[in-house]
């Protein structure tokens, strides 16, 4: 007997029927073998779940249990078995009626030949049809479980990234085995730092060997689930109430750090309640693992401790990038040095674009250091290659801390060439401020601070350097200057005190008084009464 030819069965109390069926084909050449025959219902019952045959053709009238009942009875027990129903014409409408029940045609007897074989062939053709598909789908399913670590990584995908109904949810939580409790969960993502640098097969090993790590490390926690998103990051979902995520994610910082030699960088979503929510909890995980950019590499930033800010206008940049060019002429590394901060304090690190955003406003601070060392008596040349040098080495930095450093030593370094080229010219800038000061005397703003921020220069520098090259300091200079005017205004015009104060650039007359009578040792009436007697 053939495992692959078709089973066939035959129930009829007659035996002359039981061996007209089974000698009028050729049941072989079908690929069909009649592996049994019974006289009645119950021994057929018995041989059949013995035999296991594909087909069966039974007697509708048979004593005892009819063939009606008997195709009730054994479909229920194989619903796959094929019923072929034999019977008389007068019983053929009855037998129609049981179409219901899943019975697959009828002949009627006498038996014709012609009828059995053309029966034969549709039910050869039937089983045919049922064994491909059963086959494809065999196929399917093996090809279904062969992908079910890909099909299980996908739909944990579309748990944190999309709004799956609850329902959905569940069902497929079932199918994937995956034994999560109803409430307590939260996101952990991990990143890790740096692996831009490596070439891609050396990047996907990498991932790779500490995502197996993780995995491993988790292993016998069973509400603790591992896999990738479409970023390529390590997702940690954690369902364990009992469990400190941030604490357990130091441990396998410090571990990975260590064993692996890696940088990481994790962030963690806040606890949610319910399974719905679990997009959200991703959905800061990333916000806060984003938030490196702003505090460095291997660190582990939990979402509810982040600040997250709205970037500012192209305005504030503006004027923040102005301020930078004052300082920077002006000789102030502290001031500088915190303005570049504030620049890029107006940038919102969460934004997707922040990395490009933080490059730009480097680039921006950069242009204005270089425009400031072009104003010296630098060599254009070796200014233009190291700008260009610095440009590289920017787009290569990945986090703020990073960037601010390598920006102070250029704006260290811009300001030291400023100094240099100040002192290198201080003779002429001490005659340009005397001038500023003579063309200037009338205007009451004119102070050290005026003068200094007039020239980009430090305060205290100016004073210090004022006082070193004329041996006497500022406010002296400026106040003997003024008086000096109201002397030759006195001599000169028939003014009252209070306009002469504002000639000279002191608004208040009383002040101005004092510093006549100290300057000269007489008050303005009694100077001019000296100046009239002497004439």
């Amino acid at each position: 007997m053939s495992e692959n030819n078709i089973k066939v069965f035959i129930i009829d109390d007659e035996y002359l029927e039981r061996s007209l069926l089974k000698q009028c084909i050729n049941w072989e050449s079908l690929g069909m073998e009649i592996v049994g025959e019974a006289s009645n219902a119950n021994e057929g019952i018995k041989l059949i779940d013995e035999l296991k045959p594909d087909i069966v053709f039974t007697d509708i009238k048979m004593p005892g249990i009819d063939g009606i009942e008997f195709s009730e009875f054994i479909l229920k027990k194989h619903p796959s078995l094929i019923i072929i129903v034999l019977t008389g014409y007068n019983d053929f409408n009855y037998a129609q009626k049981s179409v219901k029940l899943g019975i697959f045609d009828f002949l009627l007897k006498p038996i014709d030949e012609n009828e059995v074989l053309n029966t034969a062939k549709k039910v050869k053709s039937y089983i045919e049809v049922k064994k491909k598909e059963k086959k494809e789908l065999e196929d399917l399913k093996k090809q279904l479980y062969e992908n079910l670590p890909y099909l299980k990584e996908r739909f944990l995908n579309e748990l944190i990234t999309s709004n799956l109904p609850e329902s959905s949810i569940n069902e497929r939580l079932e199918f994937f085995k995956l034994h999560l409790k109803n409430e307590n969960f939260q996101i952990a993502a991990i990143e890790i730092a740096n692996s831009a640098d490596l070439n891609e097969e050396s990047r996907l090993i990498q991932n790779f060997k500490v995502s197996n790590y993780v995995k491993s490390y988790f292993k016998k926690l069973k509400n603790i689930i591992v896999f990738s998103d479409q970023m390529n990051r390590i997702i940690i979902l954690s369902n364990d109430e009992k469990i400190d995520l941030y604490k357990i994610c130091m441990r396998l910082k410090n571990k990975i750090n260590k064993e692996l030699d890696c940088t990481l960088n994790i962030g963690i979503g806040n606890i949610k309640e319910n399974i719905g929510e679990v997009r959200t909890s991703y959905m800061e995980a990333i916000d806060a693992l984003n938030y490196h950019i702003a505090v460095g590499n291997n660190n582990i930033i939990h979402y509810r401790d982040v600040q997250f800010k709205e970037s500012k206008s192209e305005s504030d940049t503006m004027h923040l990038l102005n301020e930078l060019k004052f300082y920077l002429k002006s000789g102030l590394e502290d001031d500088a040095i915190n303005t570049v901060k504030e620049v890029f304090s107006l940038i919102d690190v969460k934004s997707e674009n922040a990395l490009k955003l933080i490059h730009v406003s480097a680039l921006n601070i950069i242009s204005v250091c270089f425009s400031v060392s072009l104003e010296l008596k630098e060599n254009f040349d070796d200014i233009y290659l190291s700008e260009i040098n610095t440009y590289n080495k920017i787009v290569n930095i990945e986090t703020l801390p990073e960037m601010i450093e390598f920006l102070s030593s250029i704006v260290i370094n811009t300001i030291k060439a400023v100094n240099k080229e100040q002192i290198s010219n201080i003779n002429n800038l001490i005659d340009d401020v005397k001038k500023f000061i003579e063309e200037n005397l009338s205007d009451s703003n004119l102070s050290l601070s005026f003068v200094a921020k007039h020239f980009y220069l430090n305060p205290s520098y100016l004073s210090r350097t004022f006082k070193k090259e004329t041996g006497i300091n500022f406010i002296e200079y400026l106040t003997n200057k003024r008086m000096e005017k109201a002397i030759s205004l006195i001599k000169e015009k028939n003014m009252k005190s209070f306009e002469i104060a504002n000639a000279v650039g002191i608004q208040d007359p009383n002040y101005f008084s004092s510093c006549f009578k100290k300057y000269t040792g007489l008050n303005v009436s009694e100077y001019k009464k000296l100046i009239k007697n002497t004439v």
